[in-house]
């Protein structure tokens, strides 16, 4: 039959139906590349210039030209003027530019981190799951430079150099960093987020003024942050305490903060104290376990190894705590 020509009609059994099944592809030949499947993206729909970039970029560039046109002409000044005056401004502005530079490396400093304790963070879940040997090894090699010098842990980067070598397993491994090196900072983050939140509950129960409450819960949550940061390792600066605190709040997010309400009043019904409390205690109490929450948030944050054998700090007992139940 030719190509074109209509079928005559034919009656056939379901039974006599061939059922063509299409060949495998053939695999490529050794040494060649597989060819790549072609996948179709989103097109672009964005058209034309983004004028809002260009002005913000151009109104930056005109302020910042401005800017060192007028510096330079009062420098200038300054040291056309022949007589103490002009010195001590040209060395008064020396001083403030060296500062600003010192201020903007440290600040660099203290990103740079804190990047690091997240991608050693990343890379130790990695080992975990995939049983990488030679990525855990990394790990503990990322660990003991950033360790490097403190003396609380000495012992243990000491015990970690001596037994790292005569472990054959990436999770043995991650297990001894985490008993030598992270452990011991443990208890004394959960003291750090203790402390705060009993500091929070008490100044939030007594204070008169709304105002005065919400500036100390965010000076002490931003300070408990700062401590912990440096604690495991991080030493944030200003921008780097931003970054961290905007990286607790997603934390706390993702790992259902929603629920932190319904949790700080079972636990507060649960031990009568709705019965035996103030209103103004109570809130208190809300305040300081919200403090704790965040604390929690920012330990898992900061800490540079995931929860191997130490076990989480837990919500309810650091409330309980802040309640004076222990």
């Amino acid at each position: 039959m030719t190509k074109g020509q209509p079928r005559k009609p034919t009656a056939f059994r379901v039974e006599e139906v061939e059922i063509f099944t299409p060949p495998a592809p053939q695999p490529p030949l050794e040494g060649l590349p597989m060819p790549a499947p072609r996948v179709r993206g989103v097109p672009d729909l964005r058209r034309g210039l983004r004028w809002g970039s260009i002005l913000l970029t151009a109104l930056g560039g005109l302020v910042s030209l401005i800017a060192s046109l007028w510096l330079y002409d009062w420098v200038l000044a300054l040291l056309a003027r022949d007589d103490w005056i002009g010195f001590v401004a040209v060395t008064l502005l020396g001083i403030v530019i060296l500062a600003l530079i010192m201020l903007i490396l440290r600040e660099a400093a203290g990103l740079a981190r804190l990047g690091r304790l997240g991608r050693i963070r990343h890379e130790a879940d990695s080992a975990a799951r995939q049983n990488d040997k030679a990525l855990a090894i990394d790990v503990a090699d990322r660990l003991k430079r950033l360790y490097a010098g403190r003396k609380d842990l000495a012992w243990g980067l000491l015990r970690l150099s001596e037994h790292e070598h005569d472990i054959m397993d990436s999770a043995e491994l991650l297990r001894l960093c985490e008993r030598t090196l992270i452990a011991p900072l443990d208890p004394l983050a959960r003291g750090i987020v203790a402390a705060s939140a009993k500091r929070v509950s008490v100044v939030t129960a007594v204070s008169p003024d709304a105002i005065i409450d919400m500036l100390f819960v965010a000076t002490e949550n931003l300070r408990m942050l700062r401590r912990l940061a440096t604690l495991y390792g991080a030493r944030a600066g200003t921008l780097s305490l931003l970054k961290l605190a905007r990286m607790v709040l997603t934390h706390i997010v993702l790992t259902g903060g929603i629920a932190l309400g319904d949790d700080v009043i079972q636990q507060v019904i649960g031990h009568g104290l709705t019965a035996r409390l103030s209103a103004r205690l109570g809130e208190g109490i809300f305040n300081g376990a919200l403090t704790a929450r965040i604390g929690i948030a920012a330990i898992d944050v900061c800490r540079p190894l995931p929860y191997v054998e130490q076990p989480r700090p837990r919500f309810r007992e650091l409330v309980a705590e802040v309640a004076g139940m222990r």
